[in-house]
C-alpha cells in the first residue's frame, strides 16, 4: 500500500488550505452577514495581526516567523488539533509518544509556516457570514480574493469558544478540511507502521523540510 504521508503533517492540498487560510487571510475583512459577531471579529483580528507582520518590511524572515508563531499559538489550540488528528490512536499512545508527537507536530507546523511566508502576494478576504454549530463551535465563512482579480476561494474557519476565549480548531477550503485530511494520512501511517512509525515519518519530514529551507536563498528585506 502506498504511503500517502510524504507531505505530513500538511499535504500539498492542506498546504494550499493553510496558505489560503492563515497566511493569505491577512486581508481586510468586509461586511458580514452577522450570526456570531464575536467569532467573526476574532477571525478579523487574527487576519489583521497576520497582515501587520507580513507587510512589515523592517522584519526579516526569522522575525516574521517568530511573530506569526506567537499569533498562531494564541489563535489556535494546536494541542487539541494534534490530538483530534491522531484520533483513536491518542489513548493508545504512551505518555512519551504523546509528548514526542506534540513536539514534532508543533515543529512541523511552524516550519511549514516559515516556508509559506513568501506565498502572500496581496490576497484579501471578506467575511461573508457565520453559523453556529453548537454551544461551543462557530463556522465563519470567508471569500479569499486574488490581487489580480482572479478566482475567489471559499474558506471556512471553525472557531471554538472556551469560556471567554476563541480559538481556531479547523480550516476548510473549498470543502476540504485540514483536520480530516491529516487524520486520514495519520491513520494510514499508524495502521501500517504503528505510532513509532508515525513519529519516524514526522522526523523524516521535518529533516527534509529543513534541508529545503536552508538550501533556499531568502530575499533581502528592505530596512
Amino acid at each position: 500500500m502506498r504511503n500517502r504521508a510524504h507531505g505530513w503533517p500538511l499535504s500539498r492540498r492542506a498546504v494550499l488550505v493553510a496558505g489560503a487560510g492563515f497566511v493569505a487571510a491577512a486581508g481586510v475583512a468586509g461586511p458580514a452577514a452577522a450570526q456570531d459577531a464575536s467569532a467573526e471579529a476574532f477571525v478579523q483580528t487574527v487576519g489583521n495581526q497576520v497582515l501587520g507582520v507580513l507587510k512589515d518590511e523592517s522584519l526579516g524572515d526569522q522575525q516574521k516567523t517568530a511573530k506569526l508563531k506567537q499569533i498562531l499559538n494564541q489563535a489556535t489550540n494546536l494541542e487539541l488539533v494534534a490530538r483530534i488528528i491522531l484520533g483513536r490512536y491518542w489513548p493508545k499512545a504512551t505518555a512519551q509518544q504523546r509528548q514526542e508527537y506534540l513536539r514534532l507536530f508543533d515543529a512541523l507546523v511552524m516550519q511549514t509556516m516559515a516556508e509559506r511566508i513568501h506565498s502572500y502576494t496581496g490576497q484579501t478576504f471578506d467575511i461573508t457570514g457565520s453559523r453556529k454549530v453548537d454551544d461551543q463551535d462557530t463556522v465563519v465563512t470567508t471569500a479569499i480574493s486574488q490581487p489580480s482579480g482572479g478566482q475567489q476561494y471559499r474558506v471556512e474557519w471553525r472557531v471554538r469558544k472556551t469560556g471567554d476565549k476563541y480559538q481556531l480548531i479547523d480550516i476548510v477550503a473549498e470543502g476540504v478540511s485540514l483536520v480530516v485530511t491529516q487524520r486520514s494520512d495519520v491513520n494510514n501511517i499508524v495502521s501500517q507502521q504503528g505510532i513509532d512509525g508515525l513519529l519516524a515519518e514526522m522526523r523524516r519530514r521535518l529533516a527534509q523540510q529543513g534541508q529545503g529551507t536552508t538550501g533556499q536563498a531568502k530575499p533581502k528585506q528592505a530596512g
